[in-house]
C-alpha cells in the first residue's frame, strides 16, 4: 500500500529528464497528495500530471520569481500548507530553483525532504565511461568569454572527471576553447539522455569535428580529468621543503616527512631535495 507521508511540509521531487517511464511510485503519490505543486513551467508541467493522472493545483516556481515565491511558500508552510516542488526536468535545486528554498527551509525550521529520481548529470558520467570515482560539477558553461577562459583555466588543472551542461548554440564555442587549452583529453558528449533519439559518443577533443555532433537538445558534457605528472605534484611540496630546510631539518627527515604524504619513493624524494637544496646554494 503506497501511503503519503506527513512528516514533511516540503518535498523537493526529482522528475523524469525524458522517459516519463523514470518517474518513481512515491513521487506520483507524493505530488496527488501535497496541497500544491510549485513547478517553473506550469505548461509543461502539466504534461507530467497529465500523464499520471494528477489533478492538483499548480503555482509557477522559477529563477526569476525564485527569492519571493521561496518567501510566500515558507509563510505557508508555517500556517499547514503542504508543497511539492519540481522543475522542468530532473532535480530541483542542482541549476534549477530549489536550492533558495532549501535554505529558508533550514533558517525557519521547516520541515522538508529530497525525493531521489532521474538525475541527467549522473546518467551521462556513468554512460561515458571515464572515470567516476571522484568527479567535479561546473554547471553551465558560461556565455561571456572572459568568464569561459576563467572556467577552462580551472578545468585545465582539475584532475577529477568534470561535468557541465551546455546549449546547441553554444557548443562549438566551447569545444572551440576545449581544443586550444586540451586538446588531449576525451570528452564524452550526451543529448537527448533517455528520450528516443538518445546519443552520448566520447572523443578526443582535437578529433571533434562539426559533422559529428547534432546540435539539438541539452548537453551534458563529461571532461576527462587531467593527467598530473609526478614532478608537477612534487612541486605541491616546495615551500614546505623550503621551510624544513631552513629550519635545519635534514635531509633524511624531510624524506621521510614528504613519503608519508604521497607515493613517490624515497630516492625520488630525495633527488628532488637535492634539487631545491642546489638551486638555494
Amino acid at each position: 500500500m503506497i501511503y503519503m507521508e506527513s512528516k514533511y511540509s516540503i518535498y523537493f521531487v526529482a522528475t523524469p529528464i525524458g522517459n516519463l517511464e523514470d518517474m518513481t511510485l512515491r513521487a506520483i503519490n507524493v505530488l496527488k497528495n501535497v496541497d500544491v505543486i510549485a513547478c517553473e513551467d506550469t505548461r509543461d508541467s502539466m504534461k507530467l500530471l497529465n500523464h499520471f493522472e494528477i489533478k492538483n493545483k499548480l503555482i509557477s516556481y522559477h529563477k526569476f520569481n525564485e527569492e519571493k515565491r521561496s518567501e510566500e511558500i515558507i509563510e505557508k508552510a508555517k500556517e499547514g500548507v503542504t508543497f511539492a516542488i519540481i522543475t522542468d526536468q530532473g532535480m530541483p535545486g542542482i541549476s534549477d530553483p530549489g536550492h533558495i528554498l532549501i535554505k529558508r527551509c533550514q533558517e525557519n525550521n521547516i520541515s522538508y525532504t529530497v525525493l531521489p529520481g532521474a538525475s541527467s548529470i549522473i546518467t551521462a558520467l556513468v554512460a561515458s565511461g571515464l572515470a567516476n570515482d571522484r568527479f567535479s560539477y561546473y554547471g553551465f558553461v558560461p556565455k561571456k568569454a572572459k568568464n569561459i577562459e576563467i572556467l577552462m583555466k580551472e578545468l585545465e588543472k582539475e584532475e577529477k572527471t568534470s561535468i557541465l551542461l551546455d546549449t546547441p548554440y553554444k557548443l562549438k564555442n566551447t569545444i572551440s576553447y576545449m581544443k586550444k587549452y586540451f586538446p588531449k583529453r576525451k570528452l564524452s558528449i550526451a543529448r537527448e539522455l533517455t528520450k528516443l533519439y538518445e546519443e552520448i559518443k566520447t572523443f578526443t577533443i582535437e578529433d571533434i569535428t562539426d559533422d559529428v555532433i547534432t546540435l539539438k537538445g541539452e548537453f551534458v558534457l563529461i571532461l576527462e580529468g587531467a593527467q598530473i605528472t609526478k614532478k608537477d605534484s612534487l612541486d605541491n611540496y616546495k615551500d614546505e621543503i623550503k621551510e624544513e630546510l631552513e629550519n635545519g631539518s635534514s635531509t633524511k627527515d624531510i624524506v621521510k616527512s614528504i613519503r608519508k604524504k604521497t607515493d613517490f619513493s624515497k630516492n625520488e624524494i630525495y633527488n628532488y631535495v637535492l634539487e631545491i637544496q642546489n638551486k638555494n646554494l
